[in-house]
């Protein structure tokens, strides 16, 4: 077939390899179908094309085809390499999934990014398939809109270690970031617990941590009003929006503590 049309052997395998000719493989013996060929050579002819320019149609669909490989490159790589990144993809997902106080909302980040289905997580904490979804997602946003959380929090955790270290009298840390500071009071506590320090002239974030600075967060217990339930929903969403403070995470975690020993 080659020597009867006068054309390379290398660009009739192309051809057949594009796909502009019909073509089959028994074994390694490549068939290409003569009628295929005629109607495309004809078709050509009837444009009036060089005689060299099916080649160069050849030639710049392999440019085409090296290009449109050359993109995806990094994307193979990671696919081919996927299974030695899972341990370090593991890791860096189990520490953001430890920032997550909620333990259905973490356990819920950790398995679906960690590869079980939706379906069988929304099943084991019997939700909705749907519900499930939008948790996962909403943690997902959050994360994308901080973004070095994971490097924050170490400093300011940190930070808040050696000020207690230094401190002797252990008052709480007022050296948040402006807008955990600026943060209305009401987005933090209950209805009810927010009345109360609204009462008190406590606004913002930056003002509850000045009123109990010195005092300790218990002091919030004392405030006519304050009960157990809203107290520690209170400090819950404050170490849950950054707020670092050794007292604070100490009264968190002799709380989780007793409720496990009670159980």
């Amino acid at each position: 077939m080659s020597e009867r049309h006068d054309i390379q052997e290398a660009i009739l395998k192309n051809w057949a390899n594009l796909g502009y000719i019909t073509s089959s493989r028994i074994n390694d013996q490549l068939f290409l179908d003569d009628e295929s060929l005629d109607a495309y050579l004809e078709a050509h002819k009837r444009l009036g094309l060089e005689a060299d320019y099916l080649s160069k149609i050849v030639e710049e669909k392999k440019l085409e085809r090296d290009f449109i490989i050359s993109r995806y490159d990094d994307l193979l790589y990671v696919l081919r390499t996927q299974k030695t990144c899972k341990p370090l993809y593991e890791i860096i997902i189990r520490e953001l999934a430890a920032l997550i106080l909620h333990p259905v909302a973490r356990n819920i980040f950790y398995s679906i990014s960690t590869g079980e289905s939706v379906e069988k997580v929304a099943g084991r904490h019997r939700i909705t398939y749907q519900k499930t979804l939008q948790i996962y997602n909403s943690i997902l946003k959050g994360l994308k809109l901080k973004k070095d959380i994971l490097a924050t929090y170490r400093k300011r955790a940190i930070n808040a270690r050696f000020l207690s270290l230094a401190d002797n009298n252990k008052n709480i840390n007022v050296e948040q970031e402006e807008w955990i500071l600026q943060l209305p009071v009401c987005k933090v506590a209950d209805t009810r617990l927010g009345n109360v320090l609204y009462n008190q002239d406590v606004r913002t974030v930056k003002d509850l941590l000045e009123i109990v600075s010195g005092r300790g967060w218990k002091s919030l217990l004392r405030i006519e009003g304050v009960g157990k339930t809203s107290y520690y929903h209170l400090l819950s969403k404050l170490q849950m929006i950054g707020v670092v403070d050794e007292s604070l995470d100490r009264i968190l975690a002799g709380r989780s503590i007793g409720k496990f020993n009670n159980k």
